[in-house]
């Protein structure tokens, strides 16, 4: 199993966020995992650091992500997703959503 947590470089602050894989290595690279964190928290994706190892490394008080009060349609999930990284079953699913968008 494989973890990837985040910190912040200047404070050495973990970030509440944690990535596993079961697989050798992540399918999807550490600079976009730590992009979208940036975003989410609004700080210069270079101010953070990605930490990949066997354990989940985070400790002390973690930094919380922005609470969003309506979650994300599952439209909105698949789209997120870089195109280049969508299965057949979550291509699949977003042809089916987006027929039940425009069949409205």
């Amino acid at each position: 199993m494989l973890y990837r947590c985040l910190r912040v470089k200047a404070t050495g602050q973990w970030i509440n966020v944690l990535f596993t894989d079961a697989g050798d290595n992540f399918s999807t690279q550490s600079i976009k995992h730590r992009a979208v964190i940036a975003d989410a928290l609004g700080v210069p994706r270079s101010s953070l650091e990605v930490v990949d190892g066997g354990s989940d490394q985070r400790s002390g008080d973690l930094l919380s992500l922005p609470y969003d009060s309506d979650p994300p349609s599952r439209l909105q999930e698949l789209t997120a997703i870089s195109r280049s990284e969508w299965t057949t079953d979550q291509m699949r699913e977003l042809i089916e959503l987006l027929a039940n968008e425009v069949s409205r």
